[in-house]
């Protein structure tokens, strides 16, 4: 039986090196922390995600990860995702580029989100990815129909610098940016070697080294960020 709740959710930007892969895997995390069945299409060129979990060994009933070569190939993978039933999310870990691939994306989305670095370059291709995204709206014919869009602050330092928090106002003032940042974390470099942050959080929490044990509320923490943000995106569902 179809699954009516299921969304769909691509994380892009015409940037590499702007947290994609980073913030894909924290939010799928995020979602199976809470118990929902995850589908991730790969189809950034490197194959990030895809190698890392492959790599790691990730086997989860909640989590299934396939490589997303052509943008035909989403459609159809979206609506066998959608009549199976079961799953709830699909994340998307696209390609740093704009056009034809990001249009076919955007069509098959519920949502998309928009990772950006507090640096000039992330500033002005966030500013790039929201003209796209307008442009969209002009070009179709219903665009109440297309995807909501989203801006993540990636990255972010918690003592922020002059430079960075002016743009902080600079990105909050231009683009819908979601309430809650996603925060530079050493759990996060621990993830991309080691697994998703609710694996290492248990992991710790039931570590026989005592001072391992105390170190589970930090990935905690990360995890709860995520979630956080995914609630965002969601417009606080």
């Amino acid at each position: 039986m179809p699954n009516e709740n299921m969304k769909v959710i691509t994380v892009m930007t015409r940037k590499g090196g702007a947290g994609k892969t980073m913030l894909t895997r924290a939010l799928t995390s995020a979602a199976m922390s809470q118990g929902k069945k995850c589908l991730v299409l790969d189809a950034d060129p490197q194959q990030a995600l895809f190698r890392w979990a492959k790599k790691l060994k990730i086997s989860d009933p909640k989590f299934s990860i396939e490589q997303l070569l052509t943008p035909e190939a989403f459609e159809a993978r979206v609506d066998a995702a959608w009549e199976e039933g079961s799953t709830d999310y699909v994340f998307v870990d696209t390609l740093g580029a704009a056009g034809a691939w990001a249009d076919d994306l955007a069509a098959f989305s519920d949502i998309l989100v928009i990772p950006m670095m507090l640096s000039n370059d992330d500033l002005e291709i966030t500013q790039d990815t929201s003209n796209w995204y307008r442009d969209l709206r002009q070009r179709t014919e219903d665009p109440e129909n297309l995807p909501t869009f989203h801006v993540v602050l990636s990255s972010v330092p918690t003592r922020m610098n002059k430079t960075e928090k002016e743009l902080e106002m600079q990105a909050v003032q231009s683009f819908p940016v979601v309430e809650n940042y996603f925060m530079e974390r050493k759990q996060h470099k621990d993830a991309a070697s080691q697994g998703f942050l609710h694996y290492l959080a248990d992991d710790r929490r039931n570590n026989e080294v005592a001072l391992l044990r105390t170190h589970a509320k930090l990935y905690d923490e990360a995890v709860e960020e995520a979630q956080a943000i995914l609630k965002d995106i969601q417009g606080g569902a």
